[in-house]
């Protein structure tokens, strides 16, 4: 299983475990999200070649990378979450789709601060 599909599948998670408000204000975005998100954000930079931030391990930027990235995955979570909640029964977006986002979103904060762009 590749990160992209871990990532997937914990955003759907996070999406499903979220409590839901009504109404045009979004719920808070819990501390332990920003947390979850953080750490496995870490973890992605144990991976072998090519999945996950491989290319990352070791780097002394990996912790402002992760702290870069994790609310926006965690607000893409929670985005998911009311999308479910407004629009039962139709279809999220397609696996292919949300590896297209989550990968601008990484080479968003890679740049930011200062690290080569992923690739895939």
């Amino acid at each position: 299983m590749t990160t992209s599909t871990q990532f997937y599948r914990a955003t759907l998670l996070g999406a499903l475990m979220m409590p839901f408000q009504t109404g045009a204000q979004a719920a808070p975005m819990p501390p332990q999200m920003l947390v979850m998100y953080k750490q496995m954000c870490v973890k992605a930079a144990t991976m072998p070649k090519p999945y996950g931030e491989w290319d990352l391990k070791g780097t002394a930027k990996l912790g402002a990378y992760c702290d870069c990235f994790s609310p926006l995955f965690a607000a893409r979570a929670m985005k998911a979450a009311e999308f479910m909640q407004n629009n039962p029964g139709k279809a999220p977006p397609t696996l292919e789709e949300s590896n297209q986002e989550e990968l601008a979103m990484r080479n968003t904060c890679r740049k930011q601060v200062g690290l080569p762009a992923a690739l895939r």
